[in-house]
């Protein structure tokens, strides 16, 4: 995953700056929340994730791995998650990552979530790579919809406050392959990195996901019908 800021200076269009590239493998991150991860536990007898986030926030005491990340994620102007589509999901340590990262009273508690959550102004982008064709990722297609099997992915940037950009998606990107066909397969990505390079340094034209706001919903949090 890449964490962005910055705009180029004395230019009127919104760009993005060279940032922090995080490489949770790399990292040998662990994406298992757990007891272990916590020097004071809240509370002795039983583990309870949320409590110990708020416990762990308040007084500045996250596992230092994590306090990292929050502070990369507060500094960042814009998140991009890279990642192969992977039984019909993101990869379990990207999951794991939002699971430990996402750290309750601090990116998000009552009040603070949505339009209202702690990374409002910022953007989030999710871009992924599948071994199926376009057509068969198609809401008609065999494999399934792929932008819908990554709504839960958006939903909870959207929930933490992101303005979440639409989906970049890269089909039939395989392993395996003879030498030949190989070589036509990097051919054809190459131009694909090309491609979202250019889109990329238009960022600012890059459309967002559509979601309700607060004001859409009932109390009892339900749409509220068409006038």
């Amino acid at each position: 995953m890449q964490l962005l800021r910055g705009q180029a200076a004395g230019s009127s269009r919104p760009r993005l700056a060279v940032g922090t590239l995080l490489d949770l493998y790399g990292e040998d991150f662990d994406p298992r929340e757990g007891r272990w991860h916590y020097a004071l536990s809240k509370d002795a007898d039983r583990f309870d994730p949320m409590q110990e986030h708020r416990h762990h926030w308040e007084r500045q005491q996250l596992p230092a791995d994590i306090a990292r990340h929050v502070n990369l994620l507060l500094q960042a102007d814009a998140l991009v998650l890279h990642f192969p589509f992977w039984w019909l999901s993101a990869p379990a340590i990207l999951k794991g990552w939002m699971d430990r990262v996402f750290v309750y009273g601090g990116l998000y508690k009552s009040g603070m979530r949505h339009e209202n959550g702690a990374m409002r102004g910022k953007r989030a982008l999710l871009v992924a790579t599948a071994g199926s064709s376009m057509q068969a990722c198609a809401p008609d297609g065999r494999d399934g919809d792929m932008r819908l099997m990554l709504w839960p992915l958006m939903n909870a940037l959207h929930y933490i406050g992101f303005d979440v950009l639409e989906l970049y998606l890269t089909h039939g990107v395989r392993g395996g392959l003879a030498a030949d066909t190989a070589k036509q397969q990097d051919d054809r990505l190459a131009q694909q990195v090309l491609k979202y390079q250019a889109k990329l340094a238009h960022w600012e034209e890059w459309p967002s996901v559509p979601f309700n706001r607060n004001e859409d919903f009932t109390d009892g949090k339900t749409l509220l019908e068409d006038p």
